[in-house]
């Protein structure tokens, strides 16, 4: 029997190379996209070449009601089974200090980074659970996760908790053989960066180059395979070494935060303040 996985933003970057990866290895994928149609239909038609299904779905996933009924729409697509939940879908777009912090921002960073993370799960374990399938759920988090940045408290702290998350739901669902595991990337090649990282590369990744998404996808493909069924509530750094060093002896100042941008951050915090003044 042909096993299936539903991966939440799959129209590019790294969910693209995950749900590829998949199918190559077996699986009919169902992939949600956000606002990339024809980078889903790329996708879909990358796997249907390899004689693999794929379904596609636009999903809001911020909407509270969607992470279920994307769920139940792809164990539908995918013949009433649903081996394999991949929550990808995000946003890392989002840096700033939390002197500049709104209830807006902190509530898009939390619903689409953490809340749809943990409703996708919930729906998909639901349906391993009643199948009775040893299914695995897989998220897909950061880096960024185990080391801090200083603008970046809300998406990095919101991977966090997935991470930690993972650990306790590793055991909630271990009474059913399902596990849970969590993928961490660091510096990935995606076309926006393929200037932007160019000495950052360099200077800072212990093995000297980016990471791609099929590499992330590999990983995922291994930890959800019979190769690792004794993993479970685990995370694995796909980030070349990224966030080994730390702090090194001998080494230049390391510019925790740049005059530039703590006086950027400061002007829109006082202008914050001057605007709340006004309301009074």
């Amino acid at each position: 029997m042909n096993k299936t996985a539903l991966v939440t933003g799959g129209s590019h970057n790294i969910g693209q190379g995950i749900a590829i990866v998949l199918a190559e290895h077996g699986y009919d994928v169902a992939i949600t996209y956000n606002s990339r149609k024809d980078g889903a239909v790329e996708t879909q038609k990358e796997i249907e070449k390899l004689g693999r299904k794929c379904f596609i779905y636009q999903a809001s996933l911020e909407k509270p009601e969607v992470p279920q009924q994307i769920v139940d729409q792809a164990h539908k697509d995918l013949g009433g089974r649903l081996d394999l939940m991949v929550c990808n879908a995000g946003n890392g777009g989002f840096r700033g200090s939390v002197l500049t912090v709104t209830p807006e921002s902190v509530d898009e960073v939390y619903t689409v980074n953490f809340r749809n993370y943990i409703l996708c799960a919930g729906a998909a374990a639901r349906h391993m659970v009643a199948d009775k399938i040893e299914g695995n759920i897989i998220f897909i988090t950061s880096s960024r996760a185990e080391m801090a940045y200083p603008d970046d408290y809300l998406y990095g702290g919101f991977k966090a908790c997935v991470k930690r998350a993972t650990e306790s739901m590793a055991l909630d669902l271990s009474a059913y053989n399902i596990r849970v595991n969590c993928v961490a990337p660091g510096a990935t090649w995606v076309p926006k960066n393929d200037k932007v990282l160019s000495p950052f590369v360099k200077e800072s990744i212990p093995l000297h180059r980016v990471g791609t998404p099929r590499e992330n996808g590999e990983v995922v493909a291994f930890l959800a395979s019979e190769n690792a069924s004794y993993i479970t509530g685990i995370t694995v750094r796909v980030d070349g070494g990224l966030i080994l060093p730390g702090m090194l002896e001998g080494y230049d100042k390391i510019p925790w935060v740049r005059e530039e941008w703590k006086q950027a951050q400061y002007e829109k915090a006082m202008q914050m303040v001057k605007d709340n003044e006004e309301k009074e």
